[in-house]
């Protein structure tokens, strides 16, 4: 094969089922149910990376439910797509289950049409245990530009309440990160 010069590259994402398109030579394939990386080096046809299982990232922050009833920003897409994979909402040795205005919380994407990842009935203050944890585990693209938001309904905590939020995820591309 002679050298080519890649220009035009394509990025692509779907399940490893999919079958992979015509595409500029350089463009890549990212199977996002088994984390698997692959390039086309004529526009037909695909090889796997060997570096192509996507290295795993953690984004950690904090949010303090002694706040208005209203949608907080935890992390956003920036740079890329990015494939949330886990979240862990942890309450501090804080007991929020009897606080006079606090009804729930809850976590969702920006998206026109959120995806739901702790619900507001998973969220119900009765649930806000001291040290309590909240997961999700799955699979959700975030878009770049896209947010994982807190929705704090009711009212305010009583007393200082900032828990900790944990997401891990996989970059869909080599720049993209989650951020505050």
């Amino acid at each position: 094969m002679a050298v080519k010069q890649i220009s035009g590259v394509q990025n692509f994402i779907g399940l490893s089922t999919d079958t992979k398109p015509a595409a500029p030579a350089g463009s890549t394939f990212y199977e996002y149910d088994t984390g698997l990386l692959y390039v086309t080096y004529d526009g037909a046809n695909w090889v796997q990376r060997e570096d192509s299982r996507v290295q795993l990232m953690t984004f950690a922050t904090t949010i303090d439910l002694a706040q208005a009833a209203d949608d907080y920003d935890l992390a956003e897409a920036v740079d890329g797509d990015c494939l949330l994979q886990a979240l862990v909402f942890r309450m501090p040795d804080v007991d929020a289950s009897d606080d006079a205005t606090l009804t729930a919380i809850s976590i969702q994407t920006d998206d026109s049409t959120p995806y739901e990842l702790i619900s507001a009935a998973t969220g119900a203050v009765a649930n806000l245990d001291p040290e309590a944890q909240l997961v999700w585990a799955g699979t959700v693209l975030l878009a770049e530009g896209q947010k994982v938001q807190l929705t704090i309904s009711g009212g305010a905590a009583d007393a200082a309440t900032v828990c900790k939020v944990v997401i891990r995820y996989s970059p869909v591309t080599a720049a993209a990160h989650l951020e505050a």
